[in-house]
């Protein structure tokens, strides 16, 4: 499987070489994310499927300069819990800052948390938080550092490395057919993980192509075999991308 990836031309390349990771302040930390989130659509970008675990979703998205990551994001949802989003910001392979951005279902005062987490040399040194009940409040509060409380020795070497193999498909997150939902209007293939008791996913079918039509005449062909095809991400929902017509009907149907 392969995720779509979009490589444009990188007018902001020179973030990247900008003032060293241990030199930077928190507040030019914040601006250098900030210059990074301006210009998303000039970066290379790479993402991965819908993860499911029970009730909990999830999908990583990275872009970066010529293989060099500047930004991956996780976004995950709680079924009726609430969701979150956490951005990693890199500067020369380090890891500098980490956003956090978590969203109640529940009322309150601290339904919406938004965290920041600054690093040097990849290990934390300051921690500031704020709260509200509504997204509109909570733009217009200022954070408030943790002033009493050492930053948590957490290893995000091993939330990068997941992350990772979330994009490439690879340790947990290698997944296999497991069965095709056909309908009318719209179908899915339905994928599960290598690894018994792992994660599933789902890929919305709206146009079909010689792999579709094999799978869909004999699904028991491709049961628990790895698949070879293109998706892409819409509307927080995976979208198949059939192989086009003038491409040989046999590379279509690798597996």
């Amino acid at each position: 499987m392969v995720s779509c990836q979009q490589g444009p031309k990188h007018p902001q390349a020179d973030l990247i070489n900008q003032t060293a990771p241990a030199t930077l302040t928190p507040q030019e930390t914040v601006q250098y994310a900030d210059s990074i989130e301006a210009g998303l659509s000039a970066l290379d970008k790479a993402v991965s499927l819908i993860y499911q675990s029970g009730e909990i979703s999830f999908h990583v998205e990275k872009y970066g300069i010529n293989g060099q990551p500047l930004v991956m994001v996780k976004q995950s949802n709680n079924e009726g819990i609430g969701s979150s989003i956490e951005k990693y910001y890199f500067k020369n392979d380090s890891l500098i800052l980490i956003r956090q951005v978590a969203t109640s279902t529940q009322s309150g005062d601290d339904a919406i948390k938004n965290k920041r987490i600054y690093l040097r040399n990849n290990i934390p040194f300051k921690e500031d938080i704020r709260t509200a009940a509504t997204q509109k409040l909570i733009n217009t509060l200022p954070f408030k550092e943790y002033r009493n409380a050492k930053p948590a020795a957490t290893n995000y070497g091993d939330s990068i490395s997941v992350m990772n193999d979330a994009l490439a498909g690879t340790n947990n997150f290698e997944m296999i057919f497991d069965q095709y939902i056909a309908a009318e209007a719209v179908s899915f293939l339905l994928l599960k993980s290598k690894l018994p008791g792992g994660y599933t996913a789902s890929v919305r079918v709206t146009t079909s192509d010689p792999l579709i039509d094999s799978v869909l005449r004999d699904p028991s062909v491709f049961k628990d075999t790895k698949l070879n095809f293109k998706w892409a991400l819409h509307n927080n929902e995976v979208h198949y991308v059939p192989v086009p017509t003038r491409v040989t009907s046999a590379s279509g149907l690798n597996k």
